[in-house]
């Protein structure tokens, strides 16, 4: 059968309707271009292209190839294949195309034909998909890296306990606890021997392959380790719809931590005994002076001398107190002032003979008070209590006296008050000669306060104040 024959016509309605852009060139220069082509290449009419050099629509990245490819059917006479190529178009965008030409003659002269194929989405798509790729593996291998850089033991799990991935330490790890070497795909629970411990690994591993996030300590000795300390961190892995797919572990050796952590505390139980002992040291010759002040206090046969003496007796008496809960307490750094207080008190009225004729209240908040506070509080108290015994209440009168102890924002307020007969008219602290009432001018300065008499409450008695910072 022969082929039939493709006239003039036929040939033009192809070359003009064809969807592919079509073009023949000559001698390096377009002499005939379809529509296709022209709107391809981003011009707006025929004339805009015919005549031009066909370099002059091929990008610089592919002009070699194209000249080696014009050259070979120059000197060949012969067509060439498909090639990719990279046009630019009129506004200067480039275009990725596929290329086939074919040579053939009129008479002597040499033409080019070739059919051009816009491949300019999915050649984009595809670089695109190579730049995302090229990204994904930049950022697997940092992770890598990083995941292989850090000391701490790293593996994942899928649902069913079969090993995704792990790094170098786990894999190390891994080896000092069970003797076994681990391997991606082996079941977990597999791969440990000892019963017990398997069920162990199951239960925490489940935890996390049902959506726990949690940590835990455990102190394993291991097939070829000794005694280790591990700090074990579980999370699960979950996909773009949010579905479970498996969990991470991560083992971080705390041995050496936990190793300084006894040491630390060893140290400061020691150190705390020696503090104690010292308060109880003391506190103890503290009293020894005290005693010795209370016993020359009883013989001296000056009245003045001796009241000086016993004065000084409960001076020190209350910061033996002090010493004496400091070294009871379970914090060495503070005292419960309540507790101090109400020995303080019972203490003063027992050294006057006064405990069943004066009452006495207490409040103090905080409860807790440093020791650099409670020593000059202490003997504020004691003073201020001291003159209500020894003047609030003549002949012998029943009373009562109220210590209080508060805190606020910006400062502390220490009250000490009576319901006895009150300050003589006209007194003035400014002027007082007390050495009591001196006493607790330095120390409420020590204290960065300030001291002063306030009005007694329903106006009957003392009220002694003192405004400080903590």
């Amino acid at each position: 059968m022969e082929p039939l024959p493709i006239t003039e016509e036929r040939y033009r309605l192809l070359f003009d309707l064809s969807r592919d852009g079509v073009a023949v060139h000559s001698e390096g220069k377009i002499l005939r271009a379809n529509d296709a082509l022209v709107k391809m290449l981003g011009y707006d009419s025929l004339e805009e292209v015919l005549g031009k050099p066909v370099l002059q629509f091929v990008h610089h990245r592919s002009q070699n190839v194209v000249k080696q490819r014009i050259q070979k059917m120059n000197q060949e006479g012969v067509g060439v294949g498909v090639l990719e190529e990279e046009f630019i178009r009129k506004d200067g965008s480039t275009l990725f195309v596929e290329v086939v030409a074919s040579a053939f003659f009129e008479g002597e002269r040499q033409f080019v034909q070739v059919i051009v194929r816009d491949i300019n989405s999915r050649k984009r798509a595809e670089l695109e998909l190579e730049r995302l790729r090229t990204k994904l593996q930049m950022t697997r291998e940092r992770l890598l890296g990083v995941i292989e850089g850090t000391k701490d033991s790293i593996c994942a799990v899928d649902i069913n306990f079969r090993v995704i991935a792990f790094n170098s330490s786990f894999e190390l790890n891994f080896w000092r606890l069970y003797g076994k070497k681990i391997e991606p795909g082996n079941l977990l629970p597999e791969m440990i021997l000892d019963p017990l411990e398997r069920a162990v690994v199951i239960e925490n591993w489940s935890r996390a392959l049902r959506g726990e996030v949690y940590t835990i300590e455990r102190t394993m000795r291991g097939f070829v380790q000794d005694v280790a300390t591990l700090e074990i961190s579980f999370s699960s892995i979950r996909d773009s719809s949010h579905n479970l797919i498996g969990a991470t572990q991560i083992i971080r050796d705390i041995t050496e931590r936990k190793r300084a952590e006894e040491k630390l505390k060893k140290t400061l139980e020691e150190k705390e005994v020696m503090l104690k002992e010292i308060h109880h040291r003391v506190k103890n010759n503290l009293q020894v002076v005290a005693s010795l002040l209370g016993l020359q206090a009883e013989h001296s046969e000056n009245d003045q001398i001796s009241q000086i003496l016993k004065e000084c007796e409960r001076r020190i008496q209350s910061m033996a107190l002090i010493h004496k809960e400091l070294y009871q307490s379970e914090n060495i750094t503070k005292i419960d002032f309540y507790d101090y207080l109400n020995t303080l008190l019972v203490s003063l009225l027992h050294s006057f003979g006064k405990e069943k004729k004066i009452e006495f209240r207490i409040s103090s908040k905080p409860n807790f008070v440093s020791i650099e506070t409670a020593i000059p509080l202490g003997l504020i108290v004691n003073e201020l209590v001291t003159n209500s015994l020894k003047y609030a209440f003549p002949n012998e009168e029943k009373g009562l006296i109220s210590v209080k102890l508060r805190s606020d924002v910006e400062e502390s307020v220490l009250e000490v008050s009576d319901n006895g007969i009150g300050m003589p008219n006209g007194f003035d602290l400014g002027k007082s000669e007390s050495l009591g009432l001196r006493l607790v001018e330095i120390l409420s300065r020590q204290l960065r306060g300030k001291s002063s008499f306030v009005p007694a409450d329903e106006g009957k008695g003392t009220k002694f104040q003192v405004r400080f910072k903590i």
